[in-house]
């Protein structure tokens, strides 16, 4: 057998250690990276589980016999829900109670608290079934309280759009118009939107008011 000259040797030796080295290397695998707590993606079961939580402590909250004092403590939670997590379906409801706390349960009400929300919840549920629920517990509060000026301005746009569109769905939008028409001594407009509320609703409880008023506008002439 021929010897291994000294030089053969170390290159044999040298190309040993390289195969270690790049086998060591390949076997190597990269840490896991954990992101911190506050960085780790909230799911929107885990958004909603939270809102109901702060929706359950509001719901104990109106137990109480004294609503008036615990009245900043229910706002600042119905204020966290719709501000926290507006994307859940219980946002829009707290849009409306918290609407509705600010009219109803304030005193006096709260009208500007009461106005900001109601633009603000327009833009960010323009299409939302709850639209008419508020302007109705809105309408309500400024017709008991002869904001006339206020009502007239919630339900223009609703006359308006019936205007060009001869759109209606329901007579409350026009009657409030013409009530607050009415009451403000704009009686040529209030007397056309009463015959609107007769011609396209004539069976309805509207109806039947505004055929009185028409009689109490024909006195005033």
């Amino acid at each position: 057998m021929k010897k291994i000259s000294s030089y053969s040797f170390i290159l044999i030796s040298l190309l040993f250690l390289f195969n270690i080295s790049s086998c060591t290397y390949v076997s190597e695998k990269p840490e896991e990276i954990q992101l911190p707590e506050s960085k780790k993606a909230i799911s929107p079961a885990d958004d909603e589980q939270k809102a109901f939580e702060s929706f359950e402590e509001i719901l104990n909250l109106t137990q109480t016999s004294d609503i008036q004092s615990v009245l900043p403590q229910i706002e600042a939670l119905y204020l966290r829900i719709i501000t926290e997590y507006p994307d859940i379906a219980l946002a829009q409801e707290c849009y409306w109670r918290l609407i509705s706390l600010y009219v109803d349960k304030s005193v006096p009400p709260e009208y500007e608290k009461a106005e900001t929300l109601y633009t603000e919840f327009l833009k960010r549920y323009p299409g939302s079934v709850l639209k008419s629920v508020i302007e109705d517990t809105l309408s309500k509060s400024y017709y008991k309280n002869g904001k006339w000026d206020k009502l007239l301005k919630l339900y223009t746009p609703a006359v308006n759009e019936f205007n060009e569109k001869g759109k209606l769905l329901n007579p409350d939008p026009m009657f409030m118009y013409a009530e607050a028409r009415f009451n403000l001594g704009d009686l040529v407009e209030a007397e056309k939107a009463y015959k609107v509320v007769i011609e396209l609703f004539p069976k309805s409880s509207r109806s039947d008011t505004s055929k009185t008023r028409l009689e109490e506008i024909e006195k005033r002439k």
